[in-house]
């Protein structure tokens, strides 16, 4: 590659020329993200930040967010509105803004020196050349490709055609152009069409992680349509429709963030129990070691303020709590949607249950520290006995019996939470064993709200159902219900097998715990301190010799894969304003893609260091079909030549490709160089008939060498 490059380097050494991989208004006539030579001027920063201010009438504060300056989230909106399509939808990326066109005549040089070398190549070591051109020159050339090996000769040009309202486009006349072109009947003519609506939001490219979470929106949404014939109306019913959406995990508008905070801050706590574990816990500094990751423009709670009033609240309403179905707050017979859900999380939490009120503030905790130190405040004021917590049935955490024990009062309270504070380990993973509990709980009660429960709380099992797919599990369940009976799913069956309810009565605070620690455990604890010499007959241990927590690291790379196809649903919900029905085939999809063994999503660092998050999956038209009958953002029409038309006419291989788009294709240092001004062409009114989209066409013949030249 170096040899077919070095002659053109020399030779114009004031272009940029390199191997790259194939830049977005290359691959919207190709369709293929394959290397490419590019050849273009490299513009400087700001005369393409002044034309693209001018062409698109932008202001300096919108100018900043393409160019890389920090993305501010306006805080005061608790609710961004995702529905509404970007004001500045473009088509060409923020790295190719920079790209500018070269003169035409000094294109065809350089394609000619490249050309020279092509008897080195075989066909599958061709890399494709693409010169950037000026516009400007009589036939409006945008683009120019050799593509040329040994046995071949093949070029392309792609030029502007002008624009046009979409009813006035006569794709019958540009097939029969094409059919002349190739010397063919138009009956020989393949027509392939692609369109892409954008539904919502846009996309930031190359950001880093700060300007992305707090970016204006949190990802974007696009429906991808493909369909045979010769019309640019999509055939919303006949026509393949691909779904294909960005999210950025942990965006702050996101509602999902109640869930991702407490992911991280596992994760983080998760990290300083193994540290500890290998190097002893005098390793980790607990006033610098991280719980919350800490973000520019997220909220800094005040977590004493915010544990103070949670122990006034339980002393409040410990009596008087209404016990919800399912021990779940945050759904109720009312909720029909994800969003409503997931903001009733933020809001008021997912259970009344006291640990699990506890871990919603510890999860925020800036440091190991502040964590441990209001850890230890909530159960001395816990261990006076002047409240008594509701703790649920299915909470079987230590902290949760350690919380039941000090409110009845114990006389080993002071000595207990006095080790307790020399322990970090002890108390983190105390913290952290129900803070996975209830994360474990709360995914699989909010997606069980789009998927069967079973296959959910089977995630959490490493070995659960291998070789069962999603649909046969809920064909299963379909089949069991179409019997008629009144056949219902607890979610928590396979967790537990405790009552639907999972709120414990409040007589039961007074009763004996039959799953407290005997006598024989004592001499474990007491070789940690954490009970006296003597032991009190009427007295048990409050604090477990050891926690496991060699499960965490798999359970917490099983919530990250939930976590993304939460976010993904979530998206796709409000903006495609699908109900839950419509989402389950959604759902299907992004779990088995997501929560498997081939799954991009390892570790949880790898989503806080790389949080944008890709999907492509095909849905079902009737979801979509509102959608597809608005114009498209942008049309492709691909005309080749049928497989019966091989040996006719013109003997070569060749295509034509169109493309109608609203925006330029091309970055505006390209596009200046056209008339008339983008502004006066690609504007929308309120009438529909207005809207016009410019138009370029990319022409590509290869032309099969002879082995010898005639004599």
């Amino acid at each position: 590659m170096e040899n077919l490059l070095k002659p053109l380097t020399d030779s114009y050494s004031k272009y940029y020329i390199q191997k790259q991989k194939s830049p977005s208004y290359i691959e919207m006539y190709t369709k293929v993200s394959n290397d490419v030579v590019l050849v273009c001027n490299k513009t400087k920063q700001t005369s393409c930040i002044t034309e693209t201010a001018n062409n698109n009438k932008r202001n300096e504060a919108e100018e900043l967010e393409l160019t890389g300056s920090p993305l501010k989230l306006d805080l005061s909106l608790t609710i961004l509105d995702d529905t509404m399509i970007s004001d500045e939808p473009q088509l060409w990326s923020k790295e190719e803004a920079f790209h500018g066109p070269i003169a035409l005549d000094v294109a065809r040089d350089i394609a000619t020196l490249y050309n020279k070398n092509r008897g080195q190549l075989s066909t599958e070591d061709v890399v494709p050349l693409w010169i950037l051109t000026n516009p400007s020159e009589d036939s409006k050339p945008l683009l120019l490709t050799i593509q040329s090996d040994s046995e071949h000769f093949a070029r392309g040009l792609v030029t502007y055609e002008g624009s046009m309202n979409q009813d006035d486009v006569d794709l019958d006349l540009l097939v029969d152009g094409y059919a002349k072109q190739e010397g063919l009947s138009a009956d020989l003519i393949s027509t392939i069409v692609d369109c892409k609506y954008l539904i919502a939001g846009i996309s930031y490219g190359s950001h880093n992680t700060d300007e992305l979470v707090n970016a204006p929106h949190g990802g974007v949404t696009e429906l991808c349509c493909q369909w045979s014939g010769k019309t640019l109306h999509t055939p919303f019913i006949s026509c393949k429709v691909n779904f294909e959406q960005e999210i950025i995990v942990g965006h702050l508008a996101s509602p999902c963030n109640a869930l991702w905070r407490s992911v991280c801050a596992l994760h983080n706590m998760n990290q300083m129990l193994v540290d500890m574990t290998a190097a002893g816990f005098a390793s980790v500094n607990l006033e610098t070691a991280t719980i919350r990751n800490n973000i520019p423009g997220a909220k800094r709670p005040n977590n004493t303020k915010r544990v103070n009033e949670l122990l006034n609240e339980t002393e409040t309403y410990a009596y008087t709590a209404e016990v919800p179905a399912g021990g779940c707050i945050c759904i109720t017979e009312d909720t029909t949607t994800l969003s409503q859900c997931l903001h009733s999380m933020n809001t008021i939490g997912s259970s009344n249950d006291f640990t699990y009120k506890l871990w919603d503030i510890l999860r925020d905790c800036e440091t190991a520290e502040e964590l441990i130190t209001l850890l230890i405040q909530a159960l001395k004021f816990i261990s006076s006995g002047k409240i008594r917590p509701f703790i649920d049935a299915n909470n079987k955490s230590y902290l949760s019996k350690l919380v039941l024990k000090l409110s009845r009062g114990h006389s080993q309270a002071s000595k207990v939470l006095k080790n307790l504070r020399s322990s970090p380990p002890q108390a983190l993973s105390l913290v952290a064993q129900v803070g996975t509990e209830k994360t474990m709980w709360e995914y699989t009660r909010v997606m069980s709200l789009l998927e069967h429960s079973f296959f959910i709380a089977g995630i959490w099992n490493s070995d659960a159902r291998t070789h069962e797919s999603i649909e046969q599990i809920n064909q299963t369940i379909q089949d069991m219900t179409m019997s008629g009976g009144d056949f219902q799913l607890n979610p928590f069956e396979s967790l537990t097998s405790a009552e639907h309810s999972i709120r414990l009565d409040c007589e039961s605070f007074y009763e004996d715990d039959p799953n407290e620690l005997t006598v024989d455990d004592f001499a474990s604890l007491k070789k940690h301190g954490l009970v006296s010499e003597k032991k009190d007959v009427n007295e048990v241990p409050l604090i477990t010799d050891e926690i496991d927590i060699s499960p965490w690291k798999n359970l917490l790379m099983k919530f990250a894969q939930v976590h993304v196809c939460l976010e993904h649903l979530h998206r796709a919900e409000s903006c495609l304003r699908a109900d839950f029905a419509s989402l389950k085939p959604c759902a299907s999809r992004l779990l088995e893609h997501y929560v498997s063994e081939k799954s991009p999503i390892r570790t949880v660092g790898q989503l806080v260091s790389d949080p944008v998050q890709k999907i492509s999956m095909p849905i079902a038209n009737n979801i979509v079909q509102d959608h597809l009958k608005k114009p498209a953002f942008w049309y492709r029409v691909e005309m080749t030549r049928k497989d019966n038309a091989v040996n006719k006419g013109i003997q070569r291989d060749s295509k034509m490709v169109y493309v109608f788009s609203q925006q330029p294709v091309f970055p505006p240092a390209v596009w200046q160089n056209l008339e008339p001004p983008t502004e006066e062409v690609a504007e929308v009114t309120t009438l529909g008939e207005e809207l016009k989209y410019h138009i370029t066409k990319y022409v590509f013949v290869s032309n099969k060498l002879p082995n010898k030249l005639p004599i």
